[in-house]
Order: C-alpha cells, then structure tokens, then sequence
C-alpha cells in the first residue's frame, strides 16, 4: 500500500522562524494530472528560508505555506500522463514546499541529476549555486579585464561567486564584516580582501574609486551601506542586488545619487519562471559539473531530522556555527 500520509512543516503567519513553524501530519489527496509525488530525502534551511518567514516578501507570498526552496527527492508515484516515473532522483524546484515528507507537484518543475552527484550534493545544489552561476554568466555584463565587488563575501554563495569569478578571469574586490573572517580565501585569488567593520573602512574604498572604481558590485546585504559601494561603481557600471542580509531595502538616496548606474534585481525563482524547462535543465546540469570538478563547493553542517526541527533552528541562530543545515527526511 503507498503511504499517502505526509508530514510537514506549516507556516500559518509571518514572524521569527523560531515561533512560527509548525509540524503536522496530513493526508495526501490522489495526485492530479500531470503531478508527481516525490518522497523528499533532503532539504536545507537558506537565509532566503528566514527571510521569507519573516514576512519581507508578504506581498508575493501567501499563507498558510511549507517552506524550503531547496530539497531532493525520489518519484515515489507518478499521474499516468507525467513525463517522469517513480524512482528517478529529482529536484522539485520552481516553488517552496521541501520541508516536507512528501511533496506533490507538477512534473514540469522537476529537474533530473547525474549520478555522479550525491544526494547531500545535490541538496544544496540549487539556490547558491545556480545564483552565482546565473548572476557571473547572465546578469553580468562581463568583460576580461572587468574589476567587480563582492559583499559578504565570506558567505557560501560569496565564496561560490569568488570562485567563479576566478574561473572567468576574474580576481575580485571582496568584503567581509569581521576581521577573522579576512583569512578565509585562500584558496582563491582577490584583488584585495576589505573589513567593512575597520575604522579605514571608508578611506579604502576610496582608495577603489580613485584607482577607476570598480565595473561591478554584486551586493546582498542592501540598506545604507549599498551607498558605500554604490559611490565605487564606474559610470554606466552595474549594481546586481540579489540578497537582504541586513533586513533592509537599499535607500531612494542610491538612485538619487547615482542614476547613471544600471541596478538590477537577479531573483532566482523568477529566472526559473522565465525561461523554458530545456534551458533550466541545462543550466542545472552546467552546475552540476561545476560541482563534481570543485568549482563549486557548499560546506556542511549538521544534519537534523524533520521532528526536531526546532534543533535545526537553534544551530542555524549559533553565531558559531559553520556550514549548511540539512534536514533530513526520510
């Protein structure tokens, strides 16, 4: 008999991840035309995951919702008319929704893995890999000889968009917000690492722009600090924003002060949305090589079961702690 009974965690309003989350047991109703049901292995807890449930994204997100945009699974059942069939390892991607046992969703959004990538691999393939990825070939206007800036670069998805850049021929400006976070590179090549806590901070970066500024700035921390490295930028340079670390937006003063710029938002789940399912699999598949070659690395921390979440949560709060959280569901 297929167990149909799947449980969840819920979200039922907005506010701290701590508070809000909820674990129920449900059962599922029979799949519709052209659904899969996947029995989830892993997903992981993103900073974009505490972003969501903290209500800044409320305008696009209705409740009551599960959370997780990044899992992996198996076709456990599939309708007759899927594309898919049971057994094949997949990513549901294209909305939220892994924190679950069991996920029902369309075929559509499920994208196939090389067997060369393991399932603790291919959990955390997704939401940092394919951001940088798509940001460094895509949103980027690139040049050989381009100078770009990288905040929170101590961050995976920084040190993810440092190696890429580096693959490309590209030794970046990068900043951290502490000063033992300066070590943490290298491994890669930078142009220079800056402490954006060091009282020299500003005098730096004006050390950048009297050099010729920089081409680029890849930014996801946003608030008055986007003014910084906004005033750094070239004319007619580019300020990609992709990430809200400091919980809040960049200022009207930036595009009063610098309209010459070319801002833009590089939001993941509307590139997937964009474009056709063929392009997806494809960009996927070019991450997954990254991945298998090293380029592209995401260091692990512990792994939690779903019933204690709230164990997951409390490691993902540590100051202290070093790596992505995983869930584990099976």
């Amino acid at each position: 008999m297929k167990n149909n009974t799947c449980t969840r965690a819920m979200v039922r309003a907005f506010g701290d991840i701590s508070e809000v989350v909820e674990l129920e047991n449900v059962p599922l109703p029979p799949l519709a035309a052209g659904q899969v049901r996947v029995k989830m292995v892993y997903a992981t807890i993103n900073p974009s995951d505490v972003i969501t449930l903290s209500g800044a994204y409320r305008s696009r997100i209705s409740l009551p919702f599960v959370p997780g945009f990044e899992g992996v699974g198996v076709i456990s059942e599939a309708h007759p008319d899927s594309p898919l069939q049971p057994g094949q390892r997949v990513l549901p991607i294209g909305s939220m929704g892994n924190w679950q046992t069991l996920k029902d969703t369309d075929a559509a959004w499920c994208f196939t893995l090389p067997d060369f990538i393991s399932d603790l691999q291919a959990v955390c393939s997704y939401v940092n890999p394919m951001t940088a990825w798509l940001m460094l070939t895509e949103a980027l206007t690139f040049s050989p000889d381009m100078r770009i800036l990288i905040n929170a670069a101590n961050s995976a998805i920084g040190k993810m968009l440092i190696g890429l850049a580096n693959l490309r021929g590209i030794n970046p400006i990068v900043v951290v917000r502490k000063k033992e976070n300066m070590n943490l590179f290298s491994e890669f090549n930078t142009e220079a690492v800056l402490n954006s806590s060091d009282v020299n901070f500003l005098q730096q970066m004006q050390s950048v722009k009297n050099s010729g500024g920089v081409n680029a700035v890849l930014d996801c921390i946003g608030g008055d600090e986007s003014l910084i490295y906004g005033d750094v930028i070239r004319a007619n340079g580019q300020f990609i924003h992709y990430g809200l670390l400091s919980g809040k937006p960049v200022p009207p003063q930036f595009w009063r002060s610098r309209p010459d710029i070319r801002f833009s938002n590089f939001h993941l789940r509307q590139w997937v949305h964009s474009q056709p399912r063929e392009q997806v699999q494809a960009r996927l598949d070019e991450v997954m090589a990254l991945i298998r070659d090293g380029v592209i690395y995401t260091e692990l921390g512990e792994t939690f079961p779903l019933l204690e979440i709230d164990r997951a949560i409390t490691a993902l709060r540590d100051p202290d702690h070093q790596g992505k959280v995983v869930i584990d569901l099976r």
